[in-house]
């Protein structure tokens, strides 16, 4: 498929994805670059809200979703428990096809679902039996697998990130192509399940906190991770056997096989963004639902390799984003992986100040401003966390044709802050966006 790529769109336009695919794939038409920008406001007009995607798809609640499952590594596993926990429960949903270029693993699901085993994705979309599709590959093929899965007319779940970081016209990209298909798309933030994001819109909504100034989030680990460790290797895999490095690698970099970057592709530039895009979507993602946010403004981000940096990974141990929005608050997220001592989960207002946690919120008044008048209020969720009711969600949205909770135009938006935050990051610059264009400058 080609699909246009304007470099004004991007800071970094050195992607290969459609070098890659033009030799491996038959092309389709595309839309143009101009079509582009003069369609996605309003598309993300259109779709920022549940609204219905495609009336005429819409099922009965016992008819059956039958999903295949691309990518088998830790979360594709993880999407096979969920999707067999619903299923045992009575959800009427079946795993049909899985698929992965490791053979090990692709044995293994196969045996556990006894879905069709397939190597080449490609090949898994061409069923027309199948409903929608998981994604659980490494970010770098998060795009392009969206991109062909709804283009093939199904649904997608895609894990988190929504995309690669180093180029913004991917995200654009899957937008497109989920709106042109009248597609269902959730990412894999499943702290959005929680109903708690929704409830603590409704109160700032309600003039609980006041004007919005500030945000806070972190995502802080340290000890053995082994996803992240360049040393990890399971002892089996081996392409010339059973591993199909030059597809696993796709749109990357054409590089000589390495277990590291294979088993530990995060730790990767090529493949990820580290913890950024690792841990970021699922806090930039609720404080963006709760706090009612779009685009950022500005975005500038700081870090780098202190103690994890004797093994070969390209990624920082520390990262730091700060991103700026239009009006206010200001966004302050912290991600590493040398340290555990977060920072406070918060949203602060001029007269109240939110603490969160995923499941519950305690609003503070500001005494400064409200004085003696001022209530402290606890929220609880009504509705808890799980990675099964974000399938569910998912999957009745699969059936409702409405929006996820997690949908691709947050996506975008989150993905909007990455890019930036990792160029910056990188490149040592501030960069703006500007929400009209939808252009990054810096």
């Amino acid at each position: 498929m080609k699909i246009g790529h304007g470099n004004d769109l991007t800071i970094d336009s050195a992607f290969q994805t459609e070098n890659y695919l033009r030799s491996n794939m038959t092309d389709k038409k595309g839309f143009s670059r101009r079509a582009f920008l003069r369609d996605s406001m309003a598309a993300l007009v259109s779709t920022a809200l549940p609204v219905v995607a495609d009336e005429e798809k819409s099922s009965s609640p016992n008819e059956q979703i039958r999903i295949g499952i691309i990518g088998l590594g830790g979360m594709g596993n993880s999407h096979i428990n969920a999707i067999q926990n619903l299923k045992n429960s009575g959800y009427p949903v079946e795993i049909v096809a899985v698929c992965d270029v490791y053979q090990v693993r692709l044995d293994a699901a196969a045996t556990r679902t006894g879905a069709s085993p397939y190597k080449d994705y490609r090949k898994l979309l061409e069923r027309r039996d199948i409903d929608a599709v998981s994604i659980a590959t490494p970010d770098h093929w998060h795009s392009r697998m969206t991109v062909d899965a709804a283009d093939a007319g199904k649904d997608v779940y895609c894990e988190k990130p929504m995309t690669h970081w180093r180029n913004l016209q991917e995200a654009k990209d899957v937008v497109e192509a989920i709106r042109r298909n009248k597609r269902v798309m959730q990412v894999g933030t499943q702290f959005m399940s929680s109903s708690i994001w929704e409830q603590v819109n409704d109160r700032i909504k309600a003039g609980a906190i006041g004007t919005l100034i500030h945000a806070q989030a972190s995502d802080m680990r340290n000890g053995q991770i082994n996803v992240y460790d360049p040393k990890t290797h399971d002892g089996l895999a081996d392409p010339t056997k059973n591993l199909d490095w030059k597809m696993w690698l796709g749109p990357a970099e054409k590089r000589p096989w390495e277990p590291g970057r294979f088993f530990a592709f995060r730790s990767f530039w090529d493949y990820s963004g580290g913890c950024g895009t690792d841990f970021f979507p699922h806090r930039l993602t609720p404080l963006i639902r709760a706090m009612g946010l779009k685009f950022p403004r500005r975005v500038c981000a700081s870090g780098g390799q202190y103690q994890l940096k004797q093994d070969g990974r390209e990624v920082p141990d520390i990262f730091t984003i700060t991103a700026e929005y239009p009006d206010g608050p200001s966004v302050l997220l912290v991600a590493s992986l040398a340290t555990d001592a977060g920072i406070p989960w918060v949203i602060r207002g001029h007269e109240g100040t939110v603490n969160l946690d995923i499941n519950s919120a305690v609003i503070e008044p500001e005494q400064a401003i409200i004085g003696d008048k001022g209530v402290r209020e606890e929220i609880q969720a009504w509705r808890p966390c799980s990675l099964e009711e974000h399938f569910k969600d998912f999957l009745d949205c699969v059936k409702s044709r409405r929006k996820p909770r997690s949908h691709e135009v947050l996506g975008y938006q989150v993905m909007t802050v990455l890019h930036m935050g990792i160029h910056s990051f990188r490149k040592n610059k501030v960069y703006e966006f500007d929400p009209t264009t939808e252009q990054v400058k810096g």
